[in-house]
């Protein structure tokens, strides 16, 4: 990977950027990397010597990094900090490192740090983000596969980076800075069976990746595809009157406001922003940019 100064930043503040502090240790895989698209994975080490981040970028999640590292030198009775767990699965090693361990009477509750933006903290709340309710869970089963003691809950321990007091109001918004939130628990079986189709997804994409074969497409859900909208809009009028999900409300309120229906296609967020950092070499989302040019 390459990374660049655009910015001209200082260079001790570039050299720290760009510092990998994280190990997974001798596993093949994390929970996330576990979690994440195979072919997000197999395109990154393609194309790794080739890949660009500027320095800027590495900001918002070194933040995260720094905030971890200091709170894992923070001990204090009844909690166990930053715990990495090893197991093995047809002869595949995975590993979760948990942030926090609580132990109370009833049994562990694990607590997972995540510096976000206040719009991740919504998202999860209305229901259309699963990955936090995925990785906790996955931690939970490994805490009682390997260490075989019973947990008792899951929770998410969320800083929004831009939280801003004029926007709690908004639907889902966070109510403080920091909130607590409780993550629903699987059993045993649910979680290794999507343990297991996770490794057989990353097994098959890196055979076909070897073969030099097309990989399999990244989801809807894995691209973060916003929501397709309609606004109302009226010949004159820069803004929208009102802008609906539904075409047939956005319709009816066209027809008596004689105006019009403007369609907002919803966009793949991972892909446009190359947050997997491989969007420049991507047949899918390229072919996407392709069409609509």
């Amino acid at each position: 990977m390459i990374i660049t100064n655009k910015q001209g930043l200082p260079a001790p503040l570039v050299a720290l950027l760009a510092r990998d502090f994280y190990t997974k240790g001798a596993s093949q895989y994390s929970v996330t990397e576990l979690m994440s698209p195979p072919k997000i994975r197999r395109m990154r080490e393609q194309y790794d010597d080739e890949i660009e981040i500027d320095a800027t970028d590495l900001i918002a999640s070194q933040l995260g990094t720094f905030m971890h590292g200091k709170l894992e030198g923070k001990v204090v009775e009844g909690y166990l900090n930053e715990e990495r767990i090893f197991h093995s699965i047809d002869g595949v090693t995975i590993s979760g490192q948990i942030d926090i361990q609580e132990h109370t009477d009833d049994g562990i509750v694990i607590i997972d740090y995540k510096f976000v933006k206040a719009w991740s903290i919504q998202q999860h709340l209305a229901g259309k983000k699963d990955e936090w309710n995925i990785q906790l869970n996955i931690y939970k089963w490994l805490v009682e596969t390997v260490k075989k003691q019973k947990v008792c809950g899951l929770k998410i321990c969320a800083t929004s980076k831009d939280w801003s007091a004029r926007m709690v109001n908004q639907e889902h918004y966070p109510q403080a800075p920091a909130v607590m939130i409780d993550i629903p628990m699987w059993d045993s079986v649910t979680t290794e069976t999507y343990v297991r189709k996770r490794l057989d997804m990353h097994r098959f994409a890196k055979q076909a990746h070897e073969f030099g074969e097309e990989l399999q497409p990244c989801t809807d859900e894995e691209r973060w595809i916003n929501e397709t909208i309609y606004a109302v809009k009226r010949e004159g009028r820069k803004t929208a009157i009102r802008v609906f999900k539904s075409i047939e409300e956005a319709t009816e309120l066209a027809e008596k406001e004689k105006g019009y229906v403007e369609e907002r296609k919803g966009e793949p967020v991972r892909c446009a922003g190359n947050f997997c950092g491989d969007s420049k070499w991507c047949k899918q989302y390229q072919g996407e940019l392709s069409e609509t040019q």
